[in-house]
């Protein structure tokens, strides 16, 4: 092995690396480098072993993930590292589609459709059938639809149910109108590649040869129509390297199967499993707090982190009575973690569900601490740049009804909305595209209509001999986009969404100069790409513990710990849901490498009323790891009776206590004259 790959190793991830006999499993924890893992081993056989790079695929969850996995390998390999498959599931599904979807009946200029569109196609099939959106709304639709192509239920094998909903019919409508309107959604890009795989033998060989080593990250995310993929590009014998961790699968929810992860050895009985148990991350105490939660879980793989850094790591439960203290104490803590200069971005508040951020934005705002609430929309779904996008959509695949019902609309035309849908509909129906539609229905339309549509039509006159870039600038110039925002919004919002256009451009630009872009590659880019990262730096951060995966902080409040807030409600009653919610916490816990505060209340406000709440039983779990930290919490004197504590100053029994008593006010106690609560 190349020293430069040699000498950055522990043992086992040595082991993970070399190992090349057949199948393998590697359970990476926590902090125990399994990204190094993925990117050393592609090092490896590119350099080492000599396989061309174009028989080398590696797949993983996010575009974030995949161009870091890109990065780290050039970065170690050089240039030959470019050849490689690297990409999310749905970016390598799209590119075998664009290539063999023709065999399912895909025209060669399809395009993927986005949520915003789906839901609008729903709501149009939910007025064909007098359905109240409501009642039933479309977002539940959806969820219904994705399930079934997510667990492998194709829809010509449905089952007959849901006849309150007409979900059959919904469904299949719902599918005849993408396939008129030329598009795939998210669901379809995997579901029609394992079809195209099944009843394609030749395809599935020809995969199975480009494809000799398969590589993939965050196994424990994948869903049942990922596995089926997997397991349709390499055999039960073959070079598949999957590296996860079964104590943080959390995305059950949304379709992930925790079982691919913990049965393994049935899809590939000769498999080797290696565990990588060294966390680089967190301090003894903090990984102590972990074990001892993780392991109350019967369904897993089994293994203890053990610290690398000889820190100890500190973790804290605190006690409040309300949210309203939680959030105050939070902030005032924070406000000390900054004046001993912990860098603001090495700071996050995570929770159970968004909602509970609110209580910390008011207090830190008070407090004037710089702060970001994470997981807003990502750039590619901002208003101004769907506009744009619409544009390019519909150029690129004149099919595509939704794209012309938006961009028909920018700028308004004088163009009713029912002479769009009479527009639209007639497509549909005639299996045309929109250019054809309207040039069948000018002739019976106002000449101001008439001509509102025929400025629209050439706007994408001798479209296709301008770059992607000249594209967008011809958009923004043709319909005075700015003039547009301006009448409904500020000046300060149209500058910043003028801004946001502006970087439009920019990407695609910035493509171009890397080689020659197509419009349909860069579209591709636009769906996939969920975000552009935001600078960060600079800003404590607040988040969901699902957003928080993958990051790390030298200090996290880990907040909300109540019976039905974390672990909710209704996981408490199912072994499956309350092992998921302690993976969930063993997750927030395992963000921290210096400090770990926990924080609970006696009562929080749900629908406007107080509700008291037990301690989550995830904090009886670690008792036995944690120092209590009783600032803000109560404490009882002989003689002053019950208070709240205001201040801690030294510790120890010596420590000197201000406490705000319920009769007799701020007094300053030692502290071994106090009984804490």
């Amino acid at each position: 092995m190349s020293r430069f790959v040699y000498d950055d190793l522990n043992s086992t991830q040595k082991d993970a690396i070399l190992y090349n006999d057949g199948p393998l499993l590697v359970i990476a924890g926590a902090g125990t480098g399994k990204t190094r893992v993925i990117t050393y081993k592609i090092a490896y056989l590119l350099k080492e072993m000599g396989i061309p790079p174009e028989n080398i695929l590696a797949v993983t969850f996010t575009n974030k993930a995949a161009d870091e996995m890109l990065k780290r390998v050039v970065h170690l390999v050089g240039k030959s590292g470019k050849g490689i498959w690297i990409g999310t599931f749905h970016s390598v599904a799209l590119r075998m589609l664009r290539r063999d979807g023709h065999l399912l009946g895909l025209p060669s200029n399809f395009s993927v459709i986005d949520q915003d569109d789906r839901i609008a196609v729903i709501r149009e099939i939910l007025k064909l059938f007098n359905i109240d959106p409501k009642k039933y709304p479309p977002k539940m639709y959806l969820s219904l639809i994705s399930n079934y192509k997510n667990t492998l239920e194709f829809v010509d094998e449905v089952p007959i149910s849901f006849e309150e909903y007409k979900f059959n019919e919904i469904f299949r409508t719902y599918q005849d109108t993408l396939k008129k309107m030329a598009v795939v959604d998210f669901d379809d890009m995997l579901s029609l590649v394992v079809r195209l795989l099944k009843r394609n033998p030749d395809i599935k060989y020809f995969y199975r040869q480009l494809f000799r080593y398969l590589l993939v990250d965050e196994f424990q995310d994948t869903n049942a129509i990922q596995m089926e993929f997997l397991t349709n590009l390499v055999d039960k014998d073959g070079f598949i390297t999957a590296v996860g961790d079964d104590d943080q699968s959390i995305y059950g929810w949304r379709g992930a199967e925790i079982k691919n992860i913990l049965n393994f050895e049935n899809y590939f009985p000769n498999a080797r499993i290696i565990k990588l148990v060294d966390n680089y991350r967190s301090g003894f105490s903090i990984l102590d707090t972990a074990n001892r939660l993780i392991c109350n879980n019967k369904y897993r793989k089994g293994k203890d982190l053990k610290p690398y850094k000889n820190i100890k790591g500190d973790v804290f439960v605190h006690r409040f009575e309300n949210e309203m203290e939680e959030a105050s104490f939070v902030s005032n803590k924070i406000s000390e973690l900054l004046r001993n200069n912990v860098p603001p971005d090495e700071i996050a508040i995570l929770y159970r569900a968004n909602a509970q951020s609110r209580n910390f934005e008011v207090e830190l705002n008070k407090k004037g601490i710089p702060f970001k609430v994470m997981g807003s929309v990502g750039f590619y779904g901002r208003k101004e740049i769907k506009d744009i996008l619409s544009y390019l959509r519909l150029f690129s695949n004149p099919y595509d009804i939704q794209s012309f019902k938006r961009a028909v609309k920018i700028p308004h035309r004088g163009i009713g909305d029912a002479t769009i849908d009479k527009i639209s509909q007639f497509a549909i129906n005639n299996g045309v595209d929109i250019w054809t539609a309207i040039k069948e229905f000018s002739d019976g339309l106002t000449a101001k209509a008439k001509k509102s549509l025929d400025d629209f039509l050439n706007i994408f006159n001798n479209f296709e001999y301008l770059s992607v870039s000249e594209m967008i600038r011809r958009i923004v110039e043709e319909v005075d986009y700015e003039t547009f925002l301006s009448q409904y919004e500020d000046q300060f919002e149209v500058e910043k969404r003028m801004e946001n256009v502006n970087e439009l451009v920019n990407a695609a630009a910035q493509q171009e100069e890397q080689g020659e872009l197509t419009l349909s590659d860069f579209l591709a880019t636009t769906t996939l790409q969920t975000s552009i990262d935001e600078d960060t730096s600079g800003f404590v951060k607040l988040m969901t513990i699902h957003s928080a995966k993958g990051l790390e902080f030298d200090t996290v409040f880990l907040t909300g710990l109540e019976e039905g807030v974390f672990p909710l409600y209704r996981a408490m009653e199912n072994e499956w849901e309350m092992e998921e919610e302690r993976r969930l916490c063993y997750v927030g816990i395992t963000r921290s490498k210096e400090r770990l505060y926990i924080t609970h209340v006696d009562r929080r406000l749900f629908y406007g009323k107080a509700q008291f709440l037990k301690p989550s039983p995830f904090i009886d779990e670690i008792k036995s790891v944690f120092s209590r930290d009783h600032t803000y919490g109560r404490v009882y004197h002989e003689r002053f009776g019950e208070g709240k504590v205001f201040k801690i100053e030294g510790s120890g029994d010596n420590a000197r206590v201000t406490v705000n008593f319920d009769k007799y006010g701020y007094k300053t106690i030692i502290a071994k004259f106090l009984k804490f609560y």
